[in-house]
């Protein structure tokens, strides 16, 4: 499960209801307060239900077609069944928000609770990588065989700790797995530990600083 703190509440967001129209949408997109609000949640009368969202694009788009203002929002309403909970595992989120700037996100009552960014995915996949806690990440191809990931982390843990690591699988190419390690890309000791991966048949292809990241 994610955390609710990643999730932006109810409180703090604009939102709509459905009984709004497009012309009280639009001069809210409009409010210098909203300058930079892509889309909002539209929420039924009582404001405790997810409706959907309403995006800048389709309310200007609407106004140059010269569209009637005083249709309901969910006239133009999206994602009407792109929502997550605030229980939800990991896969779940990450699929069901990677198309979409944010994701509505209900409580254990199916009520709006808020909503997930995919700012904050990036930032808690940054997290989990370690990225601003490590110094290199190397990326190590493997045999494709049993026991790799088993070997390859008793060379590096003779040399450094494991921060993180990562599998990248492609089509018809050998697994890598991307290594966090806590390590100066200059360091005696991890030039010590890249010989040894080599020795051991394993290519490191690629080291990369990761102090820019921070």
């Amino acid at each position: 499960m994610f955390q609710k703190s990643l999730v932006i509440p109810k409180s703090e967001l604009t939102t709509v209801t459905e009984n709004a129209t497009i012309q009280e949408v639009y001069d809210i997109f409009n409010d210098p307060e909203n300058a930079h609000t892509r889309t909002m949640p539209i929420l039924d009368e009582s404001g405790k239900l997810f409706r959907g969202n309403v995006y800048k694009q389709h309310v200007f788009e609407h106004v140059a077609k010269n569209g009637n203002m005083n249709l309901p929002a969910t006239a133009i309403m999206r994602n009407s069944t792109k929502f997550i909970y605030t229980n939800s595992k990991f896969y779940e989120v990450f699929f069901a928000i990677r198309d979409l700037p944010f994701i509505a996100v209900l409580d254990e009552n199916h009520q709006f609770y808020g909503i997930f960014t995919h700012d904050a995915l990036m930032d808690l996949l940054s997290q989990s990588w370690s990225v601003r806690s490590g110094g290199v990440a190397i990326a190590i191809s493997t045999h494709n065989t049993q026991g790799d990931l088993s070997k390859i982390s008793k060379i590096i843990t003779r040399y450094s700790n494991i921060e993180s690591l990562l599998t990248i699988q492609s089509d018809l190419k050998p697994l890598t797995v991307l290594f966090t390690l806590p390590l100066q890309e200059d360091s005696e000791q991890l030039d010590k530990l890249i010989k040894r991966l080599e020795k051991k048949g394993y290519h490191v292809s690629s080291v990369e600083n990761l102090d820019r990241f921070k």
